[in-house]
């Protein structure tokens, strides 16, 4: 359709619209198709139909003058309607006549747009800033409540993530990363958001999927975290401090840890020791729940008593088979035994349970014992050592007529001696000594003339010689000569305070315990406060038998023995109180004073502290002044300190009545400081 027809029907004159982008192939081709359309439309369009085919004719003349029109070739006529020389000035049509023009021929032109230089199409949706100034507070546009604003896409690939560029996100790599000759590391995986009950059931799906397995303890008694807290403080910390011999001859673990790993019942009996000796309310305790917060106080009881109940059981099931020929049910009932005793050490306990653990050594070591020397030589000198400390508290109890125990009759040659007093002959005479203390104590309550006889001054002076011609035989160099010094000070100050009793005039009270008057026996150190927390006023008046109720008889064994009357023409008798007896001996004040001096002389770290306990408490019977008495207390404060075993608690308190009974001036009741504890109810061994 020519220009001047479509501007008749369509009432526009656009190069969109008209056909100018049609393509012509000759020039009179072209302009005899346009002469005869305009010719035949309307004689007033001719001009502009002409004009036209004029310019159609300028193109060609144009394109001639550079190429080969004039050799008749057809050439193509295209328009670009963004090409400044293709700017064609529009001609200016005559207005028709009214006849010709009808309203109805006009239409609306298209909304598009001209194409872009490129042929794109325009983007229709941008809007125009609008004229003039921009507002100062520009209005809100309103966004519809259903608009979703976009973010940052999180799912480009990894590459283009970290490079902060935008991602095409082809797949399986991006065109961005392949046009710029990188790897592309992919693309995240998808992670779909899941409530914590549907992670928790995926776990268990995953938990369920494994095969089941089951890590079996290396040792038997070795299944949890207090198990191996036990363990690990016996063989770090307890067997050290149970001898004296140190790292390298240590039996506690070269010959007892080989026969628990293949025992059970002596597993539980090790653990159940070492569960009992920890103290958690020291420095050592913390650190020990501090480095283990997978567990508590609460559960190590627990597994204390567990093991304490395994060992009994186990023990007993041994007991019943009675195999002596098993050496190693053998071997590990003696190591159950020892456990025991060192356990009720450990608990300080007061009601004498390691007499029943003493007596079943005497039965059984009589009968089978180890075969293995070694073992047999370490636990016969342990065993026999805390039977002699036993006679010191234990000695009411005996007949004052007993024979010396024979229980070194069954004691091998032990060597090498670990303990001090046992393999060199010089505890044998405690015992002898103590039976010298049981005739004397007899000869006082019954009101013999004399008290201290001829044969009681024989025996005693023998042993006074045996003592003093007794030299320790240890390596220069090791500690344990110097604590044999100490033992022989202690054992001569035993001696010495046995053969010298209080006067006649102040009899001792009978043996029965549920009978004693002493009413201060039950106050508690310094303090003067009972057991049940009633405080009593300050002792003054002597509690010993010259003020004491007159009671019925009491049997020794030896017949009906008369008792004490309770006169008040008596309480007038008793000495007035005193810091020293009057009796007093320089002599043992002397020997206090150096027995001290060895006792400080050893560091607090020192293996030797083990042995130290036992001379503490025999010495300290003798200390008469607040000055060696404060010093007692330190000792016994750094024992317990490195041993960790709580009868040394017991110990002091004992000493602490005795030191009270020292201020009254109740001097009888000073020496017989073992009926001192049975008033107290402590039943233990001081070592």
């Amino acid at each position: 359709m020519s220009s001047a027809m479509s501007f008749a029907q369509t009432g526009q004159l656009s190069p969109i619209s008209n056909g100018m982008d049609a393509s012509y192939h000759g020039a009179d081709q072209s302009c005899c198709s346009s002469s005869s359309a305009s010719a035949s439309a309307s004689p007033d369009l001719a001009h502009s139909v002409a004009s036209l085919a004029s310019i159609g004719h300028w193109g060609m003349g144009h394109d001639s003058h550079h190429g080969s029109a004039g050799h008749g070739h057809h050439h193509e006529l295209s328009w670009d309607p963004d090409s400044e020389d293709n700017m064609l000035p529009l001609p200016i049509p005559k207005p028709l006549n009214d006849n010709d023009f009808c309203i109805d021929h006009i239409k609306e032109a298209p909304a598009s747009a001209l194409p872009n230089s490129d042929g794109s199409m325009p983007d229709q949706s941008k809007t125009k800033r609008p004229r003039g100034r921009p507002r100062k507070h520009p209005i809100a546009p309103v966004v519809p409540a259903n608009k979703v604003t976009k973010g940052r896409s999180k799912t480009g690939c990894l590459t283009c993530r970290k490079r902060r560029k935008k991602c095409d996100e082809a797949k399986p790599r991006c065109m961005n990363c392949e046009k710029n000759a990188v790897v592309c590391e992919g693309y995240p995986e998808k992670q779909i958001w899941k409530s914590g009950r549907e992670r928790a059931e995926e776990e268990r799906l995953k938990s369920h999927s494994l095969p089941p397995i089951t890590m079996q303890p290396l040792f038997h008694g070795l299944d949890t975290v207090e198990d191996r807290i036990f363990w690990k403080h016996y063989n770090e910390h307890l067997s050290t401090v149970l001898t004296v011999e140190g790292e390298h001859k240590n039996a506690f673990k070269d010959m007892m840890v080989p026969i628990a790993v293949k025992h059970q019942g002596f597993m539980h009996s090790i653990l159940s020791l070492a569960s009992k000796h920890i103290d958690y309310d020291t420095l050592y305790g913390l650190n020990v729940l501090k480095n283990n917060p997978s567990t508590s106080v609460h559960k190590l009881h627990e597994r204390s008593m567990y093991h304490h109940n395994q060992a009994r059981q186990k023990f007993y099931e041994d007991v019943e088979v009675s195999d002596a020929q098993d050496k190693l049910r053998v071997s590990a009932r003696y190591g159950q035994m020892l456990c025991f005793l060192l356990q009720a050490l450990a608990e300080g306990n007061p009601r004498g349970e390691h007499r029943l653990h003493l007596s079943a050594y005497k039965s059984l070591i009589s009968s089978s014992p180890p075969e293995d020397s070694a073992f047999f030589s370490f636990i016969a000198e342990f065993f026999q050592y805390h039977i002699f400390a036993d006679e010191l508290i234990h000695s009411l109890s005996t007949l004052h007529h007993r024979a010396i125990p024979n229980d070194a009759n069954h004691t091998p040659a032990i060597h090498p001696p670990r303990l001090l007093g046992v393999a060199d002959g010089l505890l044998e005479y405690l015992p002898q000594i103590t039976m010298i203390r049981n005739t004397i104590r007899h000869n006082i309550v019954t009101q013999v003339d004399p008290v201290v006889d001829y044969v009681s001054f024989y025996r005693a002076a023998e042993i006074d010689a045996a003592i003093k011609d007794w030299t320790p035989h240890w390596p220069r160099g090791d500690n344990r000569d110097r604590v044999g010094l100490l033992y022989k000070h202690m054992m001569w100050i035993y001696l010495v305070r046995t053969v010298y009793p209080p006067t006649p005039s102040a009899p001792l009270p009978p043996t029965n315990s549920s009978a004693l008057p002493f009413s201060t026996l039950s106050n508690v150190r310094h303090g003067g406060t009972g057991a049940a927390g009633v405080t009593t006023p300050p002792m003054l008046a002597s509690p010993s038998c010259t003020s004491s109720r007159k009671l019925e008889g009491t049997d020794y064994g030896m017949g009906s023995v008369p008792l004490l009357s309770t006169a008040s023409s008596l309480r007038a008798q008793s000495p007035p109180p005193s810091r020293k007896p009057p009796q007093h001996d320089p002599r043992i004040t002397l020997a206090v004073q150096e027995s001290l001096g060895i006792m400080e002389s050893f560091r607090p770290s020192d293996p030797c502290q083990t042995l130290l306990l036992l001379p503490c408490f025999i010495i300290a019977t003798a200390c008469f002044t607040t000055a060696h008495q404060d010093r007692v207390r330190t000792a016994l404060k750094t024992v317990k300190g490195y041993t960790g075993l709580r009868n040394a608690d017991r110990t002091l308190e004992v000493l602490e009545h005795v030191w009270q009974l020292m201020e009254s001036g109740d001097w009888a009741a000073v020496w017989d400081w073992p009926r001192v504890a049975q008033g107290l109810g402590l039943d233990f061994i001081p070592a």
